[in-house]
């Protein structure tokens, strides 16, 4: 695999894409304390974000990061010929890093109550994914049909 192929904003989405959806999987957005309810000192327990409350907006997340990380691989590595959207690649990565971003903000100002480590990177990762879509969106065509 060549990575001088992939330009800086197909970099930015590629590793931002996968580290957020590993974020989002298995790093824990919200701690639940059952030591006041149960009247025992018990220790904090941690919700990955796809079980967490609004886990939807995550799994809406997930999916959009992975097929923007898909079209990348699939457009720059293989041979596959891709279908042609009703929009050019590029304002397809435009509109999914920005939609990527107001979900993962959206789920976390819908709760934010005992917000986990898993919750701050992962906006900052979301927030990564967007300006990748949009250095793509900048970025000059080398043909038709290619991000």
């Amino acid at each position: 695999m060549d990575l001088s192929k992939l330009t800086k904003g197909e970099k930015i989405v590629l590793a931002t894409g996968v580290l957020l959806v590993l974020d989002l999987l298995f790093l824990p957005w919200h701690r639940v304390e059952l030591g006041p309810v149960l009247g025992v000192n018990l220790p904090s327990i941690d919700i990955k974000a796809v079980e967490a409350p609004n886990g939807g907006y995550a799994v809406i997340a997930v999916i959009l990061s992975l097929v923007m990380a898909a079209q990348i691989v699939a457009a720059k590595f293989t041979t596959a010929k891709l279908p042609t959207p009703p929009v050019p690649w590029p304002q397809v990565h435009l509109y999914a890093g920005f939609a990527v971003a107001g979900l993962v903000v959206l789920k976390l100002l819908v709760e934010t109550t005992a917000l986990g480590p898993g919750a701050w990177l992962g906006v900052l990762l979301a927030g990564g994914v967007a300006y990748g879509g949009f250095t793509i969106s900048k970025e000059p065509r080398t043909s038709p049909g290619v991000v």
